[in-house]
């Protein structure tokens, strides 16, 4: 009989998660996700039951000391065992079976059941043949997994009769009215399922709530922030790992104990940081806003993955705090790895559509992985952030929406924030330095929005422009020339700091 080597994933996990722009459905989606694998083993040792042979036939994770394959080969053979789980990591499930057959039955008892509980979770299986060549298996397992992407679709759609009432944002029928606050909400069956497990999260979580509790004042800063980060450079690592390992032994042993790591430096530490930050914050600004201006929400802690909401005043303390919790995570715990990751920040208003923000900010942190890419084959361990402060509903790409908007050529981003070198140009730390040399000018918030302002319009008008404030100020020009030699990399850092500057700067 012949072993299978499988691989589990939801498609479309972003877009399933943020079609709600509420928080306690966008946070019972996540949730229904993490929990899919737990899901997976019950119909399976539940399909396995019938079999009348006793005993469990599955193994996860938690019910193993050490993986020796002679171990699980012999309790295939004897029929104790049909599945083991190998590893969870990165959102994927691996697994070995028995045989073809019984993961052909899993995936039947699976699918059937999230469809029938879970509407909208799309799950992904594939699999390859046994050899005992881990490293031959696990590619054959990827070149499989690149070919069922490109075939599956990549969202789900309800057919709809012309008289049903639909909601307009996801284009899925209505299944249910349920009593919120002093109103009626409709919801769709997929809405209904996340609602429902949000709820329960929120009964043990006090602390999710809704958007609104989140920002400062309505109308005066209904501003909120969502931030995605992303590990560097995660399959370099693996690569490295297991170079010139083959044996499943080694090879599963080695993973289990790299995601086990991975998932502490990242969604355990780092959210400890963030804690911390929150804690640090209430503290400074004690009295001045609302408790709930403070909080996040987790979104995703999914491995090197990272999703939270905050208030768009507290965005830079939170990524700082999590981008350098993961940065000197070796040195604190003497990992065998070195870690970092970089950020992307999205600001936008409390009631604007969460999942066109996400994206936004998915695709600001794509931005700032460049610079740990691509140079020179060397493995850069850098934390750098890129941001995007959304004025107006303008669709497309963030590449796009930059270039109609003429911001393209004005921005100083991505900014390092942990790691590299303190001296860089651009290191978050000179925007600071920037901030205190304006004040100790006293320029006002007038002339620093006024430049960037100018600048969007052309080069020539922003430099004019600083001349001008310069002259208003006696010694400003000198210092400003000591310090900034390269006048156009001084505009852009202008303009960068003068979106932000009411946000993260005029406070202090």
């Amino acid at each position: 009989m012949t072993y299978v080597l499988a691989q589990y994933t939801i498609r479309s996990k972003q877009e399933y998660i943020f079609r709600s722009n509420r928080v306690t459905e966008i946070i019972g989606a996540s949730d229904n996700i993490t929990r899919s694998w737990d899901i997976l083993f019950e119909q399976a040792e539940k399909l396995f039951e019938q079999s009348g042979v006793p005993g469990k036939k599955t193994l996860r994770l938690a019910d193993q000391k050490e993986f020796h394959i002679s171990e699980i080969a012999e309790a295939f053979r004897t029929n104790t065992l049909h599945m083991v789980e190998l590893f969870r990591g990165g959102g994927n499930e691996t697994i070995l079976f028995d045989s073809h057959d019984s993961y052909i039955k899993v995936n039947k008892a699976f699918s059937y059941y999230l469809l029938k509980k879970y509407p909208g979770l799309i799950p992904m299986a594939v699999c390859s043949e046994y050899t005992g060549d881990y490293q031959h298996d696990y590619t054959c397992l990827m070149q499989e997994a690149d070919r069922e992407k490109k075939r599956m679709i990549t969202g789900q759609s309800d057919f709809i009769l012309p008289f049903s009432m639909m909601d307009r944002n996801t284009f899925q029928p209505y299944s249910c009215v349920e009593k919120y606050e002093d109103g009626l909400v409709r919801l769709t069956a997929e809405a209904q399922v996340n609602r429902k497990r949000g709820q329960e999260i929120s009964r043990e979580d006090p602390e999710v709530q809704i958007l609104d509790n989140m920002i400062i004042g309505k109308g005066e800063e209904s501003l909120l922030a969502v931030i995605h980060a992303d590990g560097n450079n995660m399959g370099i690592k693996i690569s490295k790992m297991l170079e010139g390992k083959t044996d499943y032994d080694t090879c599963i042993s080695k993973m289990r104990e790299f995601t086990e790591i991975t998932a502490d430096a990242f969604s355990v530490q780092g959210v400890q940081a963030l804690e911390k930050c929150r804690d640090t914050l209430q503290e400074k600004y004690k009295g001045k806003y609302e408790e709930g201006a403070f909080l996040f929400r987790k979104i995703i802690t999914d491995g090197d993955d990272m999703t939270f909401v905050c208030n768009a005043r507290f965005a830079m303390e939170y990524v700082q705090a999590y981008l350098k919790s993961v940065q000197d995570y070796q040195k604190k715990n003497m990992s065998e790895w070195m870690y970092s990751s970089c950020a992307g920040i999205c600001i936008f208003h409390s009631h604007y559509p969460f999942s066109r923000a996400y994206s936004m900010a998915e695709q600001a942190c794509e931005n700032a992985k460049k610079k740990v890419h691509g140079r020179q084959n060397k493995i850069i361990e850098e934390g750098w952030l890129d941001f995007h402060y959304i004025h107006n509903g303008i669709g497309g790409d963030l590449d796009s929406v930059r270039k109609r908007q003429g911001t393209e050529r004005c921005i100083a981003r991505p900014w390092l924030i942990a790691g590299g070198e303190a001296g860089n140009i651009l290191h978050y730390d000179r925007l600071t330095e920037l901030n205190s040399l304006l004040n100790e000018y006293h320029v006002s918030r007038s002339d620093i929005k006024t430049i960037g302002n100018e600048f969007e319009d052309s080069l020539s008008c922003g430099r004019q422009e600083l001349v001008r404030v310069n002259g208003h100020h006696k010694g400003l020009e000198n210092t400003i020339k000591e310090k900034y030699s390269d006048q156009e990399q001084l505009l852009k850092m202008l303009y960068d700091f003068s979106e932000v500057y009411d946000l993260w700067f005029k406070e202090g």
